[in-house]
């Protein structure tokens, strides 16, 4: 007998793998549920006092509006500030400590108070960069929330929005999570798989289950960015005892 066959997993260890990898990838799942429902108490903050807070900074090249009026070279963004880029013109939204928003030309979003997700992509091409994880830079597309899944891993997502409501996001580096807006379920994209957002609302290509292995690193983060949520959402229902700032013209 050849000894390698010692080596090939039989049909039942198989099947157990298989059934592991769904198992984790739920529990991965609703840990970082979890967490996003833990930084959802943020919103407790009064909504004027988060507006007028910034939310990072935007560096803008070429045709750039921010507000339907020119964006400078350098600039503040705040809650409810809408982002329109023309023919020519791209643009760089940087949250500082947590990761940055690439905007390609002919891309529209509107930026929110940032207790559920930094903006909302209404048309055009996003490629999402974090550096925290969870609690890094998150955005909207549809009825869901695109959020990086491991926390102190770099993270970099595609997302592309049409005009008719559909968009398709794609994990380029880390794992990425595709969440329902209510928080309620949601997907873990591995690098290389895509999924699609139906104008419906609907998730029209479900992503594969990723390996055992992969999992486990997500379930390591999550474990460690709920920690850091509970802290945040913590000194969020205390105030945080920061000033407010001028927001920004209407």
């Amino acid at each position: 007998m050849d000894l390698c066959e010692f080596d090939q997993p039989t049909p039942q260890e198989k099947r157990l793998t298989q059934v592991s990898a769904v198992l984790l990838v739920r529990v991965a799942l609703r840990a970082l549920l979890l967490v996003l429902s833990l930084t959802a108490s943020y919103a407790r903050v009064p909504a004027q006092e988060r507006q007028e807070e910034p939310l990072g900074s935007l560096t803008s090249t070429g045709e750039v509006y921010v507000n339907n009026s020119p964006a400078p070279a350098e600039s503040t963004i705040f809650a409810g500030d809408t982002l329109r880029t023309g023919e020519t013109g791209t643009a760089t939204f940087n949250m500082s400590g947590k990761g940055d928003l690439k905007v390609s030309r002919q891309s529209q979003l509107v930026f929110s108070d940032g207790s559920q997700y930094a903006a909302e992509l209404k048309a055009g091409t996003i490629v999402l960069g974090s550096r925290s994880g969870p609690t890094g830079v998150t955005l909207r597309a549809g009825g869901f929330v695109v959020v990086p899944a491991i926390r102190d891993q770099v993270t970099s997502a595609r997302i592309d929005g049409e005009t008719n409501g559909s968009f398709r996001i794609s994990s380029l580096d880390g794992a990425v999570a595709v969440i329902l807006l209510d928080g309620t379920s949601g997907q873990i994209l591995q690098v290389g798989q895509s999924v699609s957002v139906s104008p419906r609302g609907e998730l029209a290509s479900p992503a594969q289950v990723q390996p055992v292995s992969h999992t486990r690193w997500i379930l390591f983060g999550l474990a460690g960015a709920g920690a850091t949520a509970a802290g945040g959402a913590a000194a969020a229902g205390h105030g945080g005892g920061k000033q407010s700032v001028s927001p920004s013209s209407p």
